[in-house]
């Protein structure tokens, strides 16, 4: 009892299944399959001698042709043939086969065999022309289907535009056109023409388009076919040549503008991050920088759409801090009189980054480049004339200090004659202390050598017995 129970939940399980399945494919589109078979069958007696006559078979429709066969052979002692050739409903010549070689092999032989695979269509009329006997002849194919011919498409932003030619058969009903896998036009049988619109752009979608014949769907193209890119999302070219300038605390961004027509300025980027948005100028200065640092700036393009062009990217090191503060001014001014001549010498000023000191006589500057030392020989001056000395400090920014106060002096053909020297006091007594301190270890040796003696040979003599 249970058994049967169990078996008739299975058959109502698959009685239902059934159903859906019924009801699903019921609801899917007709797509036609032509099925192959030997389109002459009945319509023509194969079994018949060709004395050199022509036998034209109608075929009362039109047929596809995928290829035919042949058996046959020669009833005289010399070879046979025969030729195929295929006609359709207007009587155009479609196909000519080859002339086919039937040799005589014998009364009692099964004769010889031709084959023949060829895809022809819209046939309506075989004509068959020679000398053999035929046993066989069949012509494979399906039933022809008018479709519609030379579909071409032609992709905009938001649409695809398809064209093609109607077949002249009271049987073909139209068109339809697939999206996706979903039904998006029915095209009457009279149009030649459909645009599918309202699509995204720049976006790939599967169109198929068949052909109704009947109440059948021929499938005539299925393809991708991708839409065009939105002009308004295309963006503009990069900027060229780009450099950088840099100072202490800015840097000056140059560039080569693109050509295109649409362009409405540049965004900058300091390290990757948007600083400012500009017009339609070719540099800009970015100001507030630290200095001796890195950084990473880029331009980017922008169009009128609001679209960014790949950056352009270019790394500068700012420069060393430019200092505005001046250095001390010089002190301890000595002017010493010379034949002709004065013997400037001061104190060297402590600044850490000075490059070097002027001289000024009467308020001149008289020497060319910047005095390393901290004294200078003023020459062709005039014997028994008072002239005022005063040096100024300059450091590596060119900051100068005020002159110093003055020192007079008064050349004389009377004074002893110094030696000049590019070494200062100071640097004398550096020097001095440097020689004695590499003198020190070797004299310390000799009187603790001296030292010891002595010291042995007074307890030699007084000490020990």
């Amino acid at each position: 009892m249970e058994v049967e129970v169990c078996w008739l939940r299975v058959k109502k399980c698959l009685a239902v299944f059934s159903l859906i399945m019924v009801m699903c494919l019921s609801v899917l589109p007709s797509f036609a399959s032509a099925e192959r078979f030997d389109i002459i069958a009945g319509k023509f007696n194969a079994n018949t001698y060709l004395s050199g006559s022509s036998v034209t078979i109608n075929l009362r429709g039109a047929y596809d042709v995928d290829g035919f066969y042949i058996r046959g052979k020669n009833r005289y002692a010399s070879a046979g043939n025969i030729t195929v050739t295929m006609y359709n409903a207007k009587n155009e010549l479609l196909y000519t086969s080859y002339n086919y070689k039937f040799p005589y092999i014998g009364s009692n032989d099964y004769g010889d065999v031709h084959t023949e695979e060829r895809k022809i269509k819209g046939v309506s009329f075989v004509k068959l022309e020679g000398t053999v006997n035929l046993f066989e002849f069949k012509v494979y194919g399906s039933e022809y289907v008018p479709q519609i011919t030379n579909l071409k498409n032609t992709p905009s932003v938001n649409s695809i535009y398809f064209n093609w030619e109607n077949p002249i058969d009271e049987r073909f009903n139209g068109v339809k056109i697939y999206k996706d896998n979903d039904l998006v036009a029915t095209v009457d049988k009279g149009s030649t023409s459909h645009t599918v619109s309202d699509l995204e752009d720049n976006k790939a979608y599967k169109i198929k388009v068949v052909s109704l014949y009947e109440d059948k769907e021929i499938v005539v193209d299925e393809s991708n076919i991708k839409t065009l890119l939105d002009p308004k999302k295309i963006p503009p070219n990069p900027v060229s040549f780009l450099k950088a300038e840099s100072t202490d605390k800015t840097v000056k961004l140059k560039w080569k503008k693109p050509k295109d027509e649409d362009l409405a300025g540049y965004k900058i980027l300091q390290n990757g991050k948007k600083i400012v948005e500009i017009g339609l100028v070719e540099e800009f200065m970015i100001k507030n920088l630290e200095p001796l640092t890195e950084y990473n700036f880029s331009v980017v393009a922008v169009d009128k759409d609001k679209n960014d062009s790949t950056p352009v990217n270019v790394s500068v090191k700012t420069l060393e801090e430019k200092d505005d503060i001046p250095p001390q001014v010089p002190s301890n001014v000595v002017a010493k009189p010379s034949n002709g001549a004065l013997i400037a010498s001061w104190d060297k000023v402590p600044d850490k980054d000075l490059a070097g000191y002027n001289v000024y006589v009467d308020g001149n500057k008289v020497n060319s480049d910047l005095v390393s030392s901290t004294n200078f020989t003023v020459k062709k001056l005039e014997n028994k004339r008072k002239y005022k000395i005063q040096i100024q400090a300059v450091d590596r920014s060119g900051n100068a200090s005020e002159l110093s106060l003055a020192a007079f002096g008064i050349p004389d053909t009377n004074t002893i004659p110094i030696i000049e020297s590019t070494y200062s006091l100071q640097d004398v007594s550096d020097g001095t202390g440097v020689m004695f301190s590499q003198l020190w270890f070797a004299l310390a040796f000799a009187v603790g050598i001296s030292l010891a003696f002595y010291i042995i040979y007074k307890l030699k003599h007084d000490v020990m017995p």
